[in-house]
């Protein structure tokens, strides 16, 4: 039974590893390409293609763009611990959730046996 929860315990962790990781590739590829740091802040005036696309970039790299900011804000501006705190709950939720439905998709796409 003991080892039962152990593997439950790895498999959350594996799922927030795993959207830590794409949140960071997102975002990291945005500034490749761009030459500019992903936030969440959108411009105005763009086509409609183009702003599907930040949209889901911004959806997908969210938890890296809080922690990157949570970050600043401790370095930069000496925030409160209970915020900054705040924020890495928050991330870290954000990241667990998409890394369960990126591994859900992977397994019904036939990666699981």
């Amino acid at each position: 039974m003991a080892e039962a929860h152990y593997a439950a315990i790895l498999l959350n962790l594996y799922s927030l590893a795993i959207g830590f990781t794409v949140a960071g590739t997102f975002a990291a590829s945005f500034a490749m390409l761009t030459g500019e740091p992903l936030k969440f802040e959108m411009a105005g005036r763009q086509p409609n293609h183009i702003l599907l696309i930040g949209m889901v970039c911004r959806v997908v790299a969210g938890p890296f763009i809080i922690l990157r900011n949570t970050l600043r804000a401790v370095f930069i501006a000496k925030r409160e611990p209970y915020w900054v705190m705040m924020a890495i709950v928050i991330a870290s939720l954000w990241s667990f959730c998409q890394g369960v439905v990126i591994l859900e998709t992977a397994c019904q796409l036939g990666a699981c046996s």
